[in-house]
C-alpha cells in the first residue's frame, strides 16, 4: 500500500492509528522514493503543516526558562560547594558533596521531572564521585573508575532520564583511560588521539543503534541517541584533528598549548568538518555537526589570516563565513537531505524525512 492508501484506510476506520503508523514506517523503510513524498494528509494540511515538518530536533530537556533559571543556580551552587570542599582539604570530602548532589537529583529528577536541573545535578554527582574516589589513598584508579561506573548506573536506574546514558558513557571512558594508564601508560600517551577516536566511534555506533529504534525521533530512544551524539562527535573530531595539531604545539609553562597551524592542517580540518556534515545530514542529526564548528572556525580564521588582514577583519570574516554556512545549511537541511537520501543505500540508519504521524489533518478537514 502507498502512503495515500494508508491515509485513506485510516480515515475510513479500516486501520487503527497504531496500525497505520506501523504501515507508514514500513513503506518508508522499503521505498526510498516514498520516503521523499509527503503523505496526502500532509498535502491537505497546507503550508502550516509543511512548516511543522522538519522540527524533529526538539530539546525536550528544556521545558521553560524556569528550568534554565534553576539550572544557573545549581551551577553556581556546585561551583561554590567545590570551592568549600577544596578549602576543607578536598579528596574524600567530595563524596559528601556527591550525596548532596544525588539528593537534589532525586528531587528534580524523580519528583519534579525537571530535566535541565537534573542534568546539572547529575554532572555534579559524576564529578564529585570521581574526584572523591580519586582522593582516597586506598582506592586505585581502576577501582575508582569501576565504582564511578556503578554509581552512574544506579543513578540511571533511579532517575531514568536520557542524558544519564551519556554520563554512563563518560564514566566508562574514565574507566578505559584508568585501565590503560596503569596497564599500558606508554600506549595511552603515544596513541591518545586514536584511542579517543575509537572510543568516540563506539559511542557513535551505540547512538546509531538507538536512532534505528526511533526513526521519527519521538521516544526516549531518540533522546538517548541525541546525548550520545553530543558526546561522540567532539571525541572523534578532537582525536582526528586536534591530536595532529597538538603534536606540533608549543606549551607555555608546560601547561598552556599554543597551536601551530599550517595551510595543510586547516584544509584537513575543513575536510573533516565536511565529512561530519554529510554524515550528520545522512543520519538527520544536527548535533553531530555542532561539535566540529569550533575547529572549522579555527581553520577558516587561519586561512583568512594568510591574506595578512588585521585581527579585527579576520575575526569578522570568519564569523560571517561560518555563520552564513550554518544558516544556509539549517534552512536547506531537508531539501539537501532529500537529494542525499536518493543516492544512499536503504539502510535503517538513514531515516526518512520527518513527518508528524500522530495527527491526521484529514479528520479535521472532514469535520469542517
Amino acid at each position: 500500500m502507498s502512503r495515500d492508501q494508508i491515509d485513506a484506510a485510516e480515515a475510513a476506520g479500516i486501520l487503527s492509528p497504531k496500525q497505520a503508523k506501523a504501515m507508514r514506517n514500513d513503506v518508508a523503510g522499503r521505498d526510498p522514493d516514498e520516503r521523499l513524498k509527503p503523505s496526502r494528509a500532509a498535502k491537505a494540511a497546507g503550508p502550516d503543516q509543511d512548516a511543522v515538518i522538519g522540527n524533529e530536533d526538539h530539546l525536550r530537556f528544556l521545558r521553560s526558562f524556569g528550568d534554565v533559571f534553576i539550572g544557573i543556580g545549581l551551577v553556581l551552587l556546585a561551583l561554590g560547594v567545590s570551592a568549600i570542599v577544596a578549602i576543607f582539604g578536598g579528596g574524600p570530602v567530595f563524596l559528601v558533596a556527591a550525596v548532596g548532589a544525588y539528593g537534589l537529583a532525586e528531587y528534580f529528577g524523580r519528583y519534579k521531572r525537571s530535566h535541565f536541573p537534573t542534568l546539572i545535578t547529575a554532572l555534579a554527582f559524576l564529578l564529585f564521585v570521581q574526584t572523591g574516589l580519586s582522593g582516597l589513598a586506598s582506592v586505585n584508579g581502576i577501582l575508582a573508575a569501576l565504582i564511578t561506573v556503578a554509581a552512574m548506573a544506579i543513578f540511571y536506574a533511579r532517575i531514568r532520564l536520557p542524558f544519564c546514558i551519556a554520563l554512563i558513557a563518560i564514566a566508562l571512558l574514565y574507566l578505559l583511560f584508568a585501565f590503560l594508564g596503569q596497564v599500558a601508560p606508554d600506549l595511552l600517551r603515544q596513541q591518545f588521539g586514536w584511542i579517543l577516536v575509537s572510543a568516540g566511534l563506539a559511542i557513535f555506533a551505540v547512538a546509531l543503534l538507538y536512532d534505528t529504534q526511533d526513526l521519527h525521533r519521538r521516544t526516549r530512544f531518540a533522546d538517548n541517541a541525541f546525548w550520545l551524539h553530543i558526546l561522540a562527535a567532539p571525541m572523534i573530531i578532537h582525536g582526528l584533528v586536534g591530536y595532529a595539531v597538538m603534536e606540533k604545539a608549543e606549551f607555555v609553562f608546560d601547561v598552556l598549548p599554543v597551536l601551530s597551524f599550517t595551510p595543510a592542517d586547516a584544509t584537513i580540518i575543513l575536510a573533516a568538518t565536511a565529512v561530519i556534515t554529510v554524515i550528520g545530514l545522512a543520519i538527520n542529526r544536527r548535533a553531530l555537526i555542532v561539535s566540529s564548528l569550533g575547529y572549522a572556525g579555527l581553520a577558516i580564521a587561519f586561512l583568512v589570516k594568510q591574506t595578512e588582514l588585521n585581527l579585527g577583519s579576520t575575526l569578522s570574516i570568519t564569523l560571517i563565513l561560518l555563520g552564513a554556512a550554518i544558516v544556509l545549511l539549517g534552512v536547506a537541511w531537508h531539501p539537501v537531505r532529500n537529494q542525499l537520501i536518493r543516492v544512499l543505500p536503504q539502510w535503517r540508519v538513514f531515516p526518512p524525512p520527518y513527518v508528524p504521524l500522530e495527527t491526521n489533518p484529514l479528520d479535521t478537514q472532514a469535520s469542517t
